[in-house]
């Protein structure tokens, strides 16, 4: 009968055995951990490098863009003139209530060249013009200012303080959409901190997560160093879509006031260094609000007209 060969494993055997599994497994997270995540937003300060008095005007101005001339409403008689830039951009809006032709003209006008400079600006992500399907327009009464889903912004006029609102609230709504489809990560390994409408869909890669990292653990918690200093708005300090929006707004509609906030908050720099890299250093306009002191935060960015 032939001899049966056991192998004898002893303890010590056991534990250097034990111990390999463990940095292998550890080495594997790691390897993962980094195939997933993206490579950073920020690639350049331009905090820094553009912190000269005569580099803050540098951007798109409104008489820059290629629908420019549509804002000039003494060569935009009728409608149809305006709407001929882009038939399939006018489409996608809704009339609800009474609006004047002229009416029509101006915030047809104001959509155009915020959607053409997202269109153009933005260097990430996949194409605004085929996410975003929806822009209702109302005049009725007895709404809330506005609101968006993933590819419909609403916008109600009536319950605006100042009609020249507009612009800075469909600056703020469209980001949502940007942050929602524009920006997405490709990973199938979800982020669970963070929701879209209660759903968890973040890819772990997506852009916006690195964003939401400066100030928030999860879309409900704050970080717990957290001040007031290191948002754009006091009002949307409530969930980090908010304050993604209103950081959005600001850097695009009021860069050198974001600027002069920024200067008192490493978190704020972050938060700047992100749009400036986006959006390659652009903006819409700049308003230039002024600041009272440089720790104070309007409670609205949409209102700072």
């Amino acid at each position: 009968m032939a001899k049966k060969h056991l192998v004898k494993v002893t303890y010590y055997d056991f534990l250097k055995l034990l111990w390999a599994v463990v940095i292998f497994f550890l080495a594997l997270m790691i390897w993962v951990k980094e195939w997933w995540e993206p490579s950073s937003m920020i690639e350049t300060d331009y905090y820094e490098e553009f912190s000269g008095e005569d580099s803050l005007d540098k951007g798109i101005s409104l008489d820059e863009e290629e629908h420019g001339a549509a804002l000039d409403k003494s060569t935009a008689q009728k409608l149809a003139s305006v709407c001929a830039l882009h038939q399939d951009w006018c489409n996608k809006i809704v009339w609800s209530g009474y609006f004047s032709d002229y009416d029509k003209i101006g915030y047809v006008s104001q959509y155009f060249v915020i959607f053409n400079f997202l269109d153009r600006g933005i260097t990430e992500g996949s194409d605004i013009k085929k996410e975003f399907k929806t822009l209702v327009i109302n005049s009725n009464a007895g709404k809330r200012r506005w609101w968006a889903t993933w590819t419909k912004i609403t916008i109600n006029l009536d319950s605006f303080t100042d009609i020249s609102q507009f612009w800075q609230v469909l600056t703020h709504e469209f980001w949502h959409i940007v942050d929602l489809w524009v920006l997405k990560g490709n990973s199938m390994a979800k982020n669970s901190n963070y929701t879209e409408f209660w759903k968890v869909k973040f890819s772990v890669d997506d852009p916006s997560l690195e964003y939401y990292k400066y100030s928030w653990n999860s879309e409900d918690i704050r970080k717990s160093t957290a001040q007031e200093k290191d948002f754009c708005s006091q009002y949307w300090m409530s969930n980090p879509f908010e304050d993604f929006a209103e950081c959005h707004n600001l850097y695009l509609n009021n860069r050198k006031l974001f600027r002069t906030m920024a200067s008192e908050s490493s978190v704020l720099k972050n938060k700047f260094n992100f749009f400036a890299n986006l959006f390659g250093y652009q903006i819409l306009w700049d308003n230039k609000t002024a600041l009272p002191y440089n720790w104070w935060r309007p409670w609205d960015t949409t209102v700072l007209i």
